[in-house]
């Protein structure tokens, strides 16, 4: 006497599976592109009330986005203007005791701590950046 055999079928179990297949290259795409949103962001933030006389130090700010690894994201936003000893200049602003000397509705504010509170204010939107990327992946996954 044979068992009885059962025979089961999974509705759209095959197209899932090679959605998860694709899983990296679909989480690598939205990580990315949050990732550069992000690095936008804070360029902009950054530039926009940047303590310069000249334009020199608000031009070289700039970023990118390093490397995409599953759900891990390296950007780097930074410049390269030094002072004309060789100190790095954003150190310098942002550690001492100086004042923005550009016109505008900043001018003779502290420039201290200036980066960090650019990245502070900036974190929840990255947040909401990064969380609609998740969103798009799981609607990527859907079948």
């Amino acid at each position: 006497m044979n068992p009885p055999t059962y025979e089961i079928e999974i509705k759209g179990l095959t197209e899932q599976l090679m959605k998860l297949r694709n899983f990296d290259a679909i989480a690598g795409r939205r990580f990315r592109d949050a990732g550069e949103n992000s690095v936008k962001l804070l360029e902009r933030n950054w530039k926009k009330d940047a303590p310069v006389k000249t334009n020199r130090y608000r031009s070289s700010i700039a970023g990118r986005v390093k490397s995409v690894v599953g759900a891990s994201v390296v950007a780097v936003v930074g410049t390269n203007v030094r002072s004309d000893k060789g100190f790095p200049y954003p150190a310098a602003l942002e550690t001492g005791a100086r004042y923005h000397y550009r016109r505008g509705p900043h001018r003779g504010q502290p420039t201290m701590g200036r980066a960090k509170r650019v990245l502070k204010e900036a974190s929840n939107t990255i947040k909401k950046t990064f969380n609609n990327a998740v969103k798009k992946i799981v609607k990527d996954l859907e079948i």
